[in-house]
């Protein structure tokens, strides 16, 4: 669901974290679990806990703890956005830095170059 909130095919999530796509919709079909970094990995991209990727629910009479310091606070659009940029190549990359900067410059200086 984290993935499909985000907008993100099986396969950019498979290869932002290293899987050939078919093991990771073994994962997501809860037919294999990751190994402990790709977990974390996944947990990051999807801006998920463990718990919840692994359908764990809390511990009975467990005090709630506030979220970890590195939880992604960005929305799901601009998590997808990252995850897209990261992909570029470099060609690209410097396209849409330069798009960046055009839109990010005051209206009242115009653009020479």
């Amino acid at each position: 669901m984290a993935r499909v909130r985000m907008d993100l095919t099986q396969e950019q999530v498979a290869r932002s974290v290293g899987f050939v796509p078919a093991v990771y919709g073994r994962i997501e079909r809860g037919d294999m679990v990751p190994s402990v970094p790709k977990l974390r990995e996944l947990c990051l991209l999807l801006g998920v806990s463990a718990d919840v990727l692994l359908s764990l629910g809390p511990p009975e009479n467990a005090p709630s703890a506030p979220p970890p310091l590195d939880a992604p606070e960005a929305s799901p659009e601009l998590r997808r956005l990252t995850l897209l940029v990261r992909e570029l190549p470099p060609d690209r990359l410097r396209l849409f830095q330069v798009a960046l900067e055009t839109i990010a410059a005051p209206d009242d200086e115009p653009d020479v170059g």
